[in-house]
């Protein structure tokens, strides 16, 4: 499901657009020629196919079991607002 944006105009998204990190990052990857546009598609492309593989590895497993749900969420074994 996507955000139909209706309570923003499109000049108030296009103004967000140009102010984001991942582009600004990317901008000053390729204008530092720390990398070429080849090789951050190849990077994307991994990405991609990586998070691709953990949700249908996360689709295909099974449920976890309620007992399961504060399993490894506190630091703290003894914290206080643990339910029993």
């Amino acid at each position: 499901m996507s955000d139909p944006q209706k309570y923003r105009t499109k000049e108030e998204v296009e103004g967000y657009k140009k102010q984001d990190p991942i582009e600004g990052v990317r901008t000053t990857i390729l204008e530092k020629k720390w990398a070429t546009e080849a090789e951050l598609e190849k990077i994307d492309k991994a990405v991609k196919k990586e998070v691709e593989e953990a949700v249908k590895f996360a689709e295909e497993s099974p449920m976890a079991e309620a007992d399961e749900l504060y399993i490894d969420v506190y630091a703290q074994s003894d914290y206080p607002f643990v339910k029993d």
